[in-house]
């Protein structure tokens, strides 16, 4: 399925899969109900935590219809074919690790004060005077 198409399956907007397949949002209780709700077979610990296999086994779909997986049922060729395009389509849930922190360092440089040495002063006449500090004097 594509994710617009998954999104439809589930009743959900094509806007907000786009956005948990991309990895903005994380999916909500209310999409992880619905995908539970559409899709039976799906194991609610792989689809929370990762753990386990993608389908329930047979022990835990016993309140699904007996005829599915009985022992005469899952012989029947649509049973199979179900059971065998859920195995093919498996999704492997990516796996987030926590990074690190980077860590940067800032140096300041102490730049050299500076002194004043020469000031200079322009007149509206177009004159100027500059003033010269001597080098004996000190701050």
């Amino acid at each position: 399925l594509t994710p617009a198409r998954f999104a439809e399956s589930i009743g959900i907007q094509r806007s907000a899969m786009s956005h948990i397949a991309s990895g903005r949002n994380n999916p909500s209780l209310d999409v992880v109900t619905k995908i539970l709700e559409r899709y039976p077979y799906i194991d609610s610990e792989w689809l929370l935590f990762g753990k386990g296999s993608m389908c329930k086994t047979m022990e835990e779909n016993t309140n699904e219809a007996p005829s599915l997986f009985s022992e005469s049922g899952v012989n029947r060729p649509e049973v199979q074919a179900k059971t065998e395009y859920a195995r093919e389509t498996e999704v492997k849930m990516p796996v987030y690790e926590r990074k690190q922190p980077e860590i940067e360092k800032v140096i300041y440089k102490e730049t050299p004060s500076k002194t004043i040495s020469k000031i200079m002063v322009f007149y509206s006449d177009n004159t100027f005077d500059t003033f010269v500090l001597e080098k004996n004097q000190k701050d």
